[in-house]
């Protein structure tokens, strides 16, 4: 499911049905757009012009980078051997209590990072602790219900005898081709539920190197540079968090307080930490209709601890936290007990409880009559048994 939302590409059909648009990371659209968009939809000259226009537009763009690189680069990333300046430092018996002082700070970043990308994980952190709201613009129509135009014919010079606009070309946008528009889709709890998994999973997937195609390098070395895109892990696991997604709070809110997790190693080294941040994940955690109470209890005992160590939350608080953590831990047990009975039932056969020589109706031929007879035999594995009728010789 995760993998369909990922590749799905929005359409005009898809607005017209009225299905939602599938949020994606900045780096996952810059690598979607590199594929032509609708190309069943034009004709076989226009799908080549276009094919080459784009081919002569990223060949620009790759002589342009080049070109900053090298205006940009300095001499310390000319040089390669660093070893210089690392036996003059060495040669250093008596260091300052600063230097003393850094060598016990943690690991910084692996990844370099623009302002852009900074930005990009500020507003998902903010974002995170705000509610999905599915409105028009979440089916990409306009607030009176009518399709917004999503394709974009190719651009048309201006003819103007004003020399300003003379040989400018406008942007022509098609209409759809949707000749009835459907209501968009009712968006229930469980919907809600279902998307945060996806986009909960999406973002496991990325801290697997599941994408190394998406991962977006500021030209670091082979060694240095990530191995996963850090930034799509934290924009799916903040969309998790806003539908209340118990796994992704969790995950967010250790990552704020600077604690491992499982989703990816670099989570920790690029979330700042913001203990009261931290709170709120577990809080919307706890607050969860649609989840197990396992990661409930987790994130109760992580809330708990915050509070603790900061030591200004008063008895009635802490009191109120414990109750809660209590009640779930309680609810665990429950949940183990029904799931031993579920599996009980499923290792038992349909035919569990019959036995050679009792009377029973047998459906004949499978055609929904059913006729009296007599069980002369059951299968091993218990799921079927054998009906002489009584009226057979």
């Amino acid at each position: 499911m995760a993998l369909f939302f990922k590749t799905f590409r929005h359409c005009d059909m898809s607005d017209g049905l009225g299905i939602p648009i599938f949020p994606l990371s900045r780096n996952e659209k810059k690598h979607q757009s590199k594929y032509t968009d609708e190309e069943s939809t034009l004709s076989e000259d226009a799908s080549a012009d276009l094919e080459e226009e784009l081919k002569c537009r990223f060949r620009a763009l790759d002589v342009n980078r080049q070109r900053r690189q090298s205006v940009l680069m300095r001499p310390i990333d000319i040089e390669s051997d660093h070893s210089i300046g690392t036996a003059k430092r060495s040669n250093i018996s008596d260091m300052s209590k600063v230097i003393r002082k850094s060598m016990k700070l943690p690991p910084t970043a692996v990844i370099h990072r623009t302002k852009s990308d900074v930005d990009e994980i500020s507003s998902s952190l903010v974002m995170g602790l705000t509610d999905t709201v599915f409105d028009h613009r979440a089916f990409h129509r306009y607030a009176s219900g009518d399709l917004k135009p999503r394709h974009v014919k190719a651009p048309e010079k201006i003819e103007d005898d004003d020399r300003r606009t003379r040989g400018m070309r406008k942007t022509v946008f098609s209409k759809s081709m949707m000749k009835v528009v459907a209501a968009p889709m009712s968006i229930t709890k469980e919907t809600k539920s279902n998307l945060g998994k996806v986009h909960y999973h999406l973002a496991l997937l990325h801290g697997m190197d599941r994408f190394p195609e998406i991962v977006h390098s500021h030209g670091e070395n082979a060694e240095d540079a990530p191995s996963h895109d850090i930034f799509s892990v934290i924009f799916h696991l903040c969309h998790a968090a806003s539908l209340y997604n118990v796994s992704a709070c969790l995950s967010l809110a250790r990552a704020r307080v600077g604690l491992d997790t499982f989703v990816s190693p670099l989570l920790k080294t690029n979330v700042p930490i913001d203990f009261e941040s931290s709170k709120e994940f577990c809080k919307r955690a706890m607050a969860s209709k649609h989840s197990i109470a396992a990661p409930k209890v987790a994130a109760g005992c992580l809330l708990y601890q915050i509070i603790e160590d900061e030591g200004t939350a008063g008895d009635v608080e802490k009191i109120q936290i414990l109750e809660e953590t209590l009640s779930l831990m309680k609810l665990i047990v429950e949940e183990d007990e029904m799931m031993k009975e579920h599996k009980e039932k499923e290792s038992r056969g349909k035919a569990a409880g019959f036995h050679v020589g009792d009377k029973a109706e047998g459906n004949y031929f499978m055609e929904g009559t059913f006729y009296p007879g007599v069980i002369v035999d059951v299968a091993e594995d218990g799921n079927s048994v054998v009906i002489q009728y009584d009226d057979d010789q």
